[in-house]
């Protein structure tokens, strides 16, 4: 048995600024709108015979400001930590007192992260992670603890769940355990896997959806007057939409250097672990064991130059934070993955041969992209003559990605293995072990039935349920893969419906 243990003191300065930043914006918004607007003057109004005391902002936030910090340094007194017959056990609680035993046999890993206020104290901030446990959050979370307290806790907790037994924290001896680096990204991968990252997208919608708040408070009505002028300036208004995709995916590539900056993936005994991360470093650790599954991502900047990404899906963990999102390699030449990982995940066979989907597919999937596309042409050349013609391009787009989707789609079985190979965007590889599936279903519409063909879909036991399929394939082929996975595990849907593309 351990003695309990506090967090670092600074867990406390952690709680007040998480505080301030989850009402930084209500306040704000509140002192321009009827601060300013009032004046911050003490005053004694009387209305209806009662007395009413305008409090100043000033005093009103020294008071908001004495509530956080009496509540932080409450909840870090009352905040220990220990292990105990085999358990973690957490004592936490501002004012009902809460305890929480987590069994060493359901951790599946502790997970380290550093912020920019972590490293000068040696700090490391550690999420619990067990396998079934809540999908939106980690088991439990220890804010701010000594970064040899938290690898002498891991190592600990693995050799406990090794022998079946353990020792205090503090009489935790050095483990001898195997390590050896599989992956580390050199600054030319960065740099390029950071230029082709894709997240120019999600840029572009947080400023849209964070100047969204503000539209009640500009006075955009007074500007109705140049909409002459605006609609006149479509050149305009087109450089200047480039010149913000511009700024937007310069701004995307920061955050992926910051982000993946010195990823790195090591075998440490039975376990994958990850450290990636400038500003903030973090250490994922994914047991092999929980590995449900393996995805290879090829995306349309990438797959020229003969490069893809490795991800694995695996049972536990929260699926909602980014620490845990199973990705291995963030880029890496395609041709060179066999060798990286066949020791490590032996059970999966990577270098397959696939099954087509048949040349009777080719136009479905693309038929109704290009219908649509020429829907959105005829509307937006008529609304916008003679820009809109611009919109032709779409039809292109269709046609090639309805192409490349075809070319795309294929399954092979190899022993116990299927591997499904298809295309949103990103052409995706998906390797998956049967005893590891969940379901696997088939679906028919009227179109598919007339041509022989089918679309399959198969789930992974991951925390997150993750999903793979292939369109438009032999109705015979779907029929030999259901009775490789077994009648007896799977289920098999037959809906008829409008074609699918």
């Amino acid at each position: 048995m351990s003695e309990p243990k506090r967090l670092h003191p600074i867990t406390m300065v952690f709680a007040i600024i998480k505080s301030i930043k989850d009402i930084i914006i209500p306040v704000v918004i509140w002192f321009f709108l009827f601060v300013l607007k009032e004046g911050t003057d003490n005053i004694i109004e009387v209305e209806g015979g009662w007395k009413w005391l305008k409090i100043s902002p000033f005093i009103f936030i020294g008071i908001a400001l004495i509530i956080m910090i009496t509540s932080s340094v409450i909840k870090w007194l009352r905040f220990t930590y220990r292990v105990e017959d085999m358990e973690l056990r957490i004592e936490h609680g501002l004012f009902i007192k809460k305890k929480r035993f987590i069994p060493f046999e359901r951790i599946q890993s502790l997970d380290f992260s550093e912020s920019l206020l972590h490293r000068p104290f040696g700090l490391v901030k550690v999420k619990v992670e067990t396998a079934g446990g809540d999908l939106n959050k980690s088991e439990a979370e220890m804010s701010a603890i000594k970064k040899e307290q938290a690898e002498a806790l891991s190592r600990m907790i693995t050799e406990a769940k090794a022998s079946g037994t353990v020792a205090g924290v503090d009489t935790v001896g050095e483990v001898d355990a195997s390590e050896s680096i599989l992956y580390k990204i050199s600054g030319r991968q960065l740099l390029f896997f950071a230029s082709t990252s894709g997240r120019t997208g999600a840029v572009v919608l947080a400023i849209l959806g964070f100047g969204g708040q503000f539209d009640q408070f500009i006075p955009f009505e007074r500007f109705q007057e140049m909409q002459g002028i605006v609609k006149a300036g479509y050149l305009l208004l087109g450089m200047i939409a480039v010149i913000g995709l511009l700024l937007a995916w310069m701004v995307s590539v920061v955050m992926a250097y910051l982000k993946y900056n010195d990823f790195t993936l090591k075998k440490v005994e039975d376990d994958l672990m990850i450290t990636r991360g400038l500003l903030e470093k973090r250490t994922t650790t994914i047991p092999i064991r929980r590995v449900q599954a393996v995805r290879i991502t090829e995306s349309l900047l990438r797959q020229p130059f003969g490069y893809a990404s490795v991800a694995v899906e695996y049972a536990g963990g929260s699926i909602l934070d980014e620490n845990t999102e199973g990705l291995l390699m963030p880029v890496v030449k395609k041709k060179d993955i066999p060798a990286l990982l066949r020791k490590t995940l032996a059970e999966y066979s990577f270098e397959v041969d696939f099954t087509p989907a048949p040349k009777i597919a080719k136009r479905r999937f693309y038929f109704i992209k290009m219908l649509l596309a020429v829907v959105v042409t005829v509307i937006l050349s008529a609304w916008l003559w003679p820009y809109g013609l611009l919109a032709t391009l779409f039809m292109g787009g269709a046609l090639i990605l309805g192409i490349l989707q075809f070319k795309s789609a294929g399954w092979n079985i190899t022993d116990n293995q299927l591997t499904l190979r298809y295309r949103g965007i990103d052409q995706q590889t998906v390797y998956m072990s049967k005893k590891r599936m969940q379901s696997f279903d088939i679906s028919v519409n009227w179109f598919q039935k007339r041509a022989g063909l089918a679309s399959i879909e198969t789930a992974v036991m991951s925390g997150g349920g993750a999903l793979a399929g292939v369109k438009h394939i032999l109705g015979e082929d779907a029929k030999k893969i259901y009775e490789w996975y077994s009648p007896e595990r799977g289920r098999v849907e037959q809906n008829a419906g409008p074609e699918e593309n």
